[in-house]
């Protein structure tokens, strides 16, 4: 007999997303094809590691030095297929052609889940061609896995098709293995189980919590003990909060990032170093809020005023004169889609005023109060443009109703 949900499914597959994969896939191999690998900044520090450990020597520095200062995961990621395929630019461009398939297909399932197929779908297609991701596919980052690895937390936490518990280890492991690319994630690991019915089933949501906490603490010990182990302290992911809030919190700051001058302590210690810069930011918060509070509006202006980071971080690659227009295509997209999303919430909150528990309205939330409060720059809203996607699109589905609820001639007149 012919199994018909299987069938059904197969031909949604075919018909929603599948398009849209091929199609994100073959604008970004397009770009890979054009722009050269050729990392900067931090990407350039992820490739630097992602050799050593390709190479056996762990994550270290090119001279042999531990670290904990940037997350392990993305360099723990290209490093493994460094390791299986050799050290080259188009490995780069495999690993992020295979996550931006995956995140599109996330980004789909999630929009089924939360919406309907078509918004799932319109999500789908503002994600295939946002130009910073597009960008993106050239340079070794934190932002894509951490992506993908959140969105398909957040489909593990929805999916119908198993226990509620292996919904739990499941989601929390994902949300793990994201927070390894970029801790900002670990407070959803308390926050998915504790806004999935919190109020009709109390009890059955503090035992969801209490084993997300344990799944995490299993997951995370082993990289503190070995941080514990090199530096003294028990660091769950990296340290580099303290020297964040500093770049946004001290006497020269504007609230966006800045270099960090380097300051004798007599130790190479990363984590003494981190303390030190955390102990000063949290002396001048104390000594100056209202300048704080300044900040934090600064701080909003400079994550939220563009998205060029992904040209910027291609600069080595891209003609000079080519980069403005770049940068300006990239900025005024995402703009466009964010001016969107933004109406979007304010329907759907409207809908509903409890929905703002929602964790598709919490989670970008969180991402946009770490930067509020810390330091401030674009890259930092790029983990809430899933969520962003998918207001827009509702937006859009909602405008797309209203016109074809006014076209339908009104037969009972």
């Amino acid at each position: 007999m012919v199994n018909t949900t299987w069938l059904l499914a197969q031909a949604s597959f075919k018909s929603g997303v599948l398009p849209i994969l091929m199609l994100t896939f073959a604008i970004r191999l397009i770009w890979g094809l054009l722009v050269p690998v050729s990392p900067v900044s931090d990407a350039n520090m992820y490739h630097s590691f992602a050799q050593e450990i390709a190479a056996g020597r762990g994550y270290v520095y090119p001279g042999g030095e531990a670290t904990a200062f940037w997350p392990v995961g993305p360099s723990a990621l290209y490093g493994a297929f460094y390791a299986l395929l050799g050290v080259h630019g188009w490995v780069v461009i495999l690993v992020n052609l295979i996550l931006s398939s995956i995140s599109v297909a996330g980004i789909y399932q999630l929009g089924l889940l939360y919406f309907d197929r078509t918004i799932a779908r319109i999500a789908a297609l503002l994600f295939a061609f946002w130009p910073a991701w597009i960008a993106f596919t050239t340079v070794p980052n934190s932002e894509l896995p951490l992506m993908t690895l959140m969105i398909w937390a957040f489909v593990a936490r929805g999916t119908g098709k198993l226990p509620h518990w292996a919904r739990t280890v499941l989601s929390t492991a994902l949300l793990v293995a994201a927070a390894f690319m970029r801790p900002t994630v670990l407070p959803l690991i308390v926050l998915l189980p504790l806004l999935d019915q919190p109020f009709r089933k109390p009890a059955q949501t503090v035992l969801h919590v209490i084993l997300a906490l344990v799944v995490a603490a299993i997951l995370l010990t082993p990289w503190a003990e070995r941080n514990r182990a090199l530096f003294g302290e028990p660091v769950l992911i990296s340290a580099n909060f303290g020297i964040n809030l500093w770049m946004g919190n001290n006497p020269q700051a504007n609230g966006a990032y800045m270099s960090v001058p380097e300051i004798n302590l007599n130790t190479k210690n990363e984590v003494v170093r981190d303390n030190h810069y955390k102990g000063l930011a949290l002396d001048f918060i104390r000594e100056n809020p209202g300048l704080y509070l300044r900040l934090c509006l600064n701080r909003v202006a400079h994550s939220f005023d563009r998205e060029s980071i992904g040209i910027a971080w291609n600069q080595n690659s891209l003609a000079p004169a080519l980069q403005p227009i770049l940068k300006a295509g990239s900025a005024a997209y995402w703009l466009a889609i964010f001016s969107l999303s933004l109406i979007g919430v304010g329907i759907f909150l409207r809908e509903n005023p409890l929905r703002f528990f929602d964790p598709l309205v919490v989670t970008p939330a969180l991402f946009a109060t770490v930067a509020l409060l810390i330091v401030g720059q674009d890259r930092y809203h790029m983990p809430m443009t899933p969520f962003i996607a998918l207001f827009a699109a509702f937006f859009i589905n909602h405008i797309l109703h209203r016109r074809s609820s006014r076209s339908v001639p009104d037969t009972a007149a």
